[in-house]
């Protein structure tokens, strides 16, 4: 593997495109974008000569084009969650997300979140998506709805928590889609650890298969290849 860096002063798409063929670079992983999206702001793309080339994208906030690529089974994940906070007891759940998070996934974390809200006899509280998160709407909204856990993906949670004056795990359980067990920030947080290395495995098996293949070029029908996180109970949420 080498990395080559789209963010590099003077690099143009055009020229990124260039280099890698005149290396001899065959097979290309796009890794994911750190763009922020928005409603009117959603579809990136990323304009190299693909018929050199045989690519596989990392997530799907690469638009155009559609590639053969590896995501996180978000949806999986979601009901994973719901499952796990019902069976701990806790009834008021909530979701709360970036409008960005909820875009990068393809809204499919909230989709999840809906689907299981109308099948089970809970409380159907409406999930709170805002441009950007904060303390007081987040207080807010758990206020009015009386919550007794929420699920988020947003790596300032804790902080918002020590701000409305509530401890994770005792005062309400908190779940987080998305969390690094290696990274001592998320230590004590439940949630969903997405299995990454996986994914990055699975995107090297693809891009070996399609140059096996000899199959350059934007696919007809991309091949989309899902992994399931694992759901760890590590404290914030004890149940009831």
């Amino acid at each position: 593997f080498e990395e080559y860096w789209l963010g590099e002063p003077g690099m143009s798409e055009d020229r990124m495109s260039n280099i890698l063929w005149n290396r001899g670079v065959s097979g290309v992983v796009v890794s994911p974008f750190y763009q922020t999206l928005s409603e009117s702001a959603r579809d990136l793309s990323l304009q190299f000569n693909w018929d050199q080339f045989i690519a596989v994208a990392i997530s799907e906030m690469l638009r155009n084009p559609i590639l053969n690529r590896v995501l996180h089974d978000h949806y999986t994940s979601a009901l994973t969650v719901m499952e796990s906070l019902i069976g701990l007891g806790y009834q008021r759940i909530g979701l709360c997300l970036t409008e960005h998070m909820d875009l990068t996934v393809n809204q499919r974390w909230q989709a999840a979140y809906r689907v299981y809200r109308a099948n089970h006899p809970i409380k159907r509280i409406e999930p709170l998506i805002l441009p950007d998160l904060n303390a007081a709407a987040i207080q807010q909204w758990a206020k009015k709805n009386k919550l007794d856990a929420i699920i988020s993906a947003e790596m300032r949670m804790p902080e918002f928590f020590k701000e409305m004056g509530l401890k994770m795990g005792k005062d309400i359980a908190y779940a987080d889609l998305d969390i690094d067990i290696d990274d001592p920030h998320y230590d004590g947080i439940s949630g969903i650890y997405q299995n990454s290395r996986m994914m990055g495995t699975g995107a090297v098996d693809l891009l070996i298969a399609g140059i096996q293949r000899n199959e350059p070029g934007i696919p007809k029908i991309p091949v989309v290849l899902q992994v399931e996180g694992n759901w760890h109970d590590r404290g914030s949420t004890p149940g009831i």
